[in-house]
């Protein structure tokens, strides 16, 4: 992918040395261009795909290579509206490659030759895992010659499923045609209609919709959908993204590390469901009461977290790469103690995993 960058750097390169032979060409209101595009996305680093069935971290860095074209129509000298679609191929952590598109549409306003900006609006899916964004677009463009230019952009896009902020950087060449050399041309007269038979028009058919699922079959590209899912307009089961949390926390004896045994069972769920999703790693956090030293508590919490992480690592089988532990001493009460029920509550471990899940959207 890193070489794939120098590549689009490369062309960028290739584009600001082209400015020595740059002509101070104009557009005009009604011109139409069509262009190729080359760039770079920087995914959120809370953005994931779907790879081998699982739910798997998407590299943020300025690694996910976007090519794609646009069309674009000057509806004044100044503004300027467009449409484009990429191709996009993103790393996954640790390993993998997820792909994808982007496709969306902006409105552009030229303060002056050379610098424009824009707004719009832009849908991008990558590794199955799509989110909508609005983009906030900063560009500058130059021409070859009366027909060719090159241009280039930043900037960065806001979701609003998963309030993804992205950036993005790309470079393109633009051939401009259509209404910049337009000549208005006389139009032959039409000769007069001759009078014609009318023709017998057949009866119409009604649109059949063999699921049910409100798409006609002609539309319809995803057959026997279930009938309790939401669909789209072309008959495919509508997905969200929900947020699937598991806790632990478990309560020690006073001046004691030792896991209880009424603590098994909810040390024994959270390893059930870290089995389920590999890719989460888990980090132990253990606390005291106020009873005794500082010195001694902070050592005190530490051995509780380690007891915990050391049952989820031999007794449960988890990988002792994903589980870390950690002690916080009396720093972090989970109550204000006034009693002796305060105390217990304060002494404890806690943790908590979560994982991004995209589950079929109910009809209402």
């Amino acid at each position: 992918m890193n070489k794939l960058n120098a590549i689009v750097l490369a062309l960028v390169g290739a584009g600001v040395t082209g400015t020595a032979m740059a002509q101070q060409t104009q557009v005009e209101q009604n011109d139409i261009y069509v262009g190729a595009r080359f760039g770079a996305f920087a995914p959120d680093s809370e953005r994931v795909a779907i790879d081998n069935n699982m739910l798997v971290p998407v590299d943020s860095g300025f690694d996910t290579l976007a090519t794609g074209l646009e069309v674009g129509v000057m509806l004044t000298k100044a503004w300027e509206a467009r449409v484009y679609y990429d191709y996009m191929e993103s790393d996954l952590v640790p390993t993998g490659t997820a792909y994808g598109e982007s496709y969306g549409s902006d409105i552009l306003y030229h303060f002056n030759d050379l610098v424009y900006g824009g707004l719009g609006l832009v849908s991008t899916d990558i590794g199955g895992i799509a989110d909508k964004a609005a983009r906030l677009t900063v560009g500058h463009r130059s021409f070859i010659n009366d027909h060719l230019a090159w241009r280039v952009e930043g900037g960065v896009q806001q979701g609003f499923d998963e309030d993804y902020t992205e950036g993005f950087a790309n470079f393109g060449l633009q051939w401009f045609f259509g209404g910049r050399n337009a000549v208005t041309e006389a139009k032959p007269r039409p000769m007069p209609a001759q009078p014609t038979e009318p023709t017998p028009q057949p009866e119409p058919q009604q649109p059949v919709d063999s699921d049910g699922d409100g798409v006609v079959d002609s539309r319809d590209q995803c057959a026997n959908t279930p009938a309790t899912y939401s669909v789209d307009a072309n008959g495919c089961v509508m997905y969200k993204n929900e947020t699937i949390r598991e806790e632990l926390l478990v309560e020690f004896d006073l001046n004691s590390s030792k896991v209880r045994k009424d603590a098994m069972e909810p040390i024994a769920e959270m390893a059930e469901f870290m089995k389920k999703h590999p890719q989460l790693d888990i980090t132990i956090h253990g606390h005291t009461d106020t009873t005794g030293e500082a010195k001694y508590n902070q050592w005190l919490s530490e051995r509780r977290a380690k007891s915990v992480a050391d049952v989820l690592v031999n007794s449960y089988g988890i990988s002792a790469s994903r589980v870390k532990s950690v002690g916080h001493g009396e720093s972090q009460p989970k109550v204000k103690e006034n009693s002796a029920a305060d105390r217990q509550e304060n002494r404890r471990i806690e943790a908590e995993l979560k994982v991004v899940t995209r589950v079929p959207v109910e009809k209402n």
